[in-house]
């Protein structure tokens, strides 16, 4: 895939410059300089691999995360706020886990199972 034929991953329009690899809100995407402005850039933009999105798929999260989320940041006594430094995000991304309007990718279900101790994903005995 060339930049010439990528598009951007948050406005949609075709990246005419170098493409960026950003994370915004919590999830890598392919982007163009204009909307890498609204998050971090991590690396420059990558091809997609064949198999990527398989692995993902595989990614099960058990489906209460955001109430397992919520419990256990409270049996350590931290707010939103605090938890989210410890991960690294912005407090809106633990608001949004704990509301189930954000499903966590890969990274950051590592990130929330290391610092809160839990599991958000699904056993093969649980599925």
């Amino acid at each position: 895939m060339t930049s010439e034929s990528m598009e951007c991953e948050v406005c949609g329009c075709p990246i005419v410059d170098k493409p960026r690899r950003a994370l915004i809100e919590g999830v890598a995407m392919n982007v163009c300089s204009r909307c890498a402005t609204l998050g971090k850039i991590i690396e420059p933009a990558r091809q997609e691999q064949p198999g990527a999105h398989e692995e993902m798929a595989e990614l099960e999260i058990v489906e209460d995360y955001p109430a397992l989320i919520r419990r256990a940041r409270e049996r350590m006594g931290l707010k939103q706020e605090e938890l989210a430094r410890r991960l690294a995000e912005r407090a809106s991304v633990v608001q949004r886990l704990e509301s189930g309007r954000l499903r966590p990718d890969e990274r950051l279900v590592r990130k929330l199972e290391r610092v809160l101790g839990i599991e958000l994903i699904a056993s093969e005995s649980s599925r």
